[in-house]
Parts: structure tokens; sequence; C-alpha cells
């Protein structure tokens, strides 16, 4: 699979720092959807394997469990799933830290507390 304009490591990152900064400025709470799928994420990560796009579309399905989910983290974790699927741009420089910034993103809301809903 070739790397579409869509799924770029540096709008990846990005999009990941933006989700990051407003969550710890308070600018956007974690509702019980996006706690849910960054829980479901955070518990591969901890098994000490990479991410890889299987785990996330696993996470991501049924559509019903992240249903109400923030529409800019299932933008980015289906942005990270395609750019795990091509394995030369997943495996640069860019392409790791882009997923990194992701990792921390799930971690931070994985382990936040949930919003009141």
């Amino acid at each position: 699979m070739h790397v579409s304009d869509e799924i770029r490591p540096e709008e990846i990152r990005a999009q990941a720092a933006a989700l990051i900064d407003q969550h710890a400025l308070g600018v956007w709470t974690p509702n019980g959807a996006d706690r849910r799928a960054a829980v479901a994420l955070f518990d591969f990560l901890e098994t000490g394997r990479p991410l890889s796009a299987e785990q996330i579309r696993s996470a991501l399905s049924p559509a019903a469990s992240v249903s109400g989910a923030n529409a800019d983290l299932l933008r980015l974790l289906h942005g990270t799933a395609g750019l795990l699927d091509a394995p030369q741009a997943a495996d640069s420089r860019d392409g790791r830290d882009a997923v990194d910034h992701v990792c921390l993103l799930l971690d931070a809301l994985a382990l936040s507390r949930p919003a009141a809903e």
C-alpha cells in the first residue's frame, strides 16, 4: 500500500500533538467512548509489543463501541492504522515519531479521569 496524502506521518504527529495539548489544557475532556478506545489500545501497548494497524482496527470495532467518540481522535486513529499499513513509511524516523505521539495520547487518555456524562 502506498501512503496517500491523507496519511502523512508529519500530519499524524501534528494531530496527536494538538489533541495532547487540548487535553492537557482542558480544552477537550475525553468522553467515555474516547476513553474506551484509548484503554483498549493502551492494553495492547502494555504487552510491550508495538502498535499495529490490526490492533487499532480491533479497538475501533464494532463501531458501536466508539460511537460518540471525538471525530478528530477517530480520524487520527484511522490515519495511524493506514500509516502502519505502509511499513516503509511507518518505519521511517517521521513515522516512528508520529506513532510515538499517538501512543503518548493514548496513554494520557487511558489514564485520565472520565468526563462527567
